[in-house]
């Protein structure tokens, strides 16, 4: 599969039975359809579902990107709770986060002061850089 932000091949990745689409170049991540949903029960998350669908994005200056699975346009979602990232969907396929995002998605499901202790020990160090990047002094 090609990464829909910048075109690279991305490198699959599995992890306790969740198959992740990383690429090596930007960063972002794929999740196939019910991926991101294995992903919050490994975690001990119970994300509320509209967590999970999001909210329609208003159109921004960020271009539709194509599933890399259908080549579809995929639609601009706001998802989360308080920490909010906008993420492309394909509403048969999966989700792209970008570099970063999922960190910022994770954290906001699993509370307290272990989040990031445990999205790192359950992902490993192929993401820390980017949960480590959106941290704020």
């Amino acid at each position: 599969m090609k990464c829909p932000a910048c075109s690279e091949v991305l490198l699959v990745i599995e992890r306790d039975g969740i198959e992740l689409d990383w690429c090596a170049v930007c960063r972002g991540v794929w999740f196939d359809a019910g991926e991101l949903e294995l992903l919050a029960e490994q975690l001990h998350a119970m994300p509320d579902p509209a967590a999970l669908g999001g909210i329609p994005a208003s159109p921004g200056t960020e271009k539709l990107r194509h599933c890399p699975r259908c080549r579809r346009k995929m639609n601009k979602r706001r998802i989360g709770g308080d920490q909010m990232v906008l993420i492309d969907r394909c509403s048969e396929h999966g989700i792209w986060f970008d570099a970063g995002e999922l960190g910022i998605f994770l954290q906001g499901l699993v509370p307290g002061d272990t989040a990031e202790h445990r999205v790192h020990a359950f992902l490993g160090r192929i993401f820390r850089p980017s949960l480590n990047e959106e941290k704020k002094p």
